[in-house]
């Protein structure tokens, strides 16, 4: 068994730790920013945590219904393309 000072040397493995910190980090931020705007645009307590929480449902939609798409891909692959994804859906709830 690895410990985690060993995992962090790698630097496939920091690589990975980092991105992902980054797109969770990314993701309750803009996620806290677009409820903050619904929640002051309509005052529904309801639809701004749809708002904060939408991002994270649809990953778990997602996951349970793409999960059989990880034996097909090569690793690299994915994790780019899911990447990718995850940014432009980032950057349509910027856009307006």
């Amino acid at each position: 068994m690895r410990t985690y000072g060993e995992l962090f040397r790698i630097p496939d493995f920091r690589s990975l730790l980092t991105a992902s910190a980054v797109q969770i980090a990314a993701t309750m931020a803009s996620g806290l920013a677009l409820s903050t705007l619904v929640y002051a645009a309509t005052g529904s307590p309801l639809l701004a945590a749809l708002a904060l929480f939408g991002s994270s449902f649809a990953q778990v939609v997602g996951a349970t219904t793409l999960l059989s798409a990880a034996d097909r891909l090569p690793p690299r692959t994915a994790l780019v393309a899911v990447a990718l994804l995850f940014a432009v859906g980032t950057l349509s709830l910027a856009a307006p």
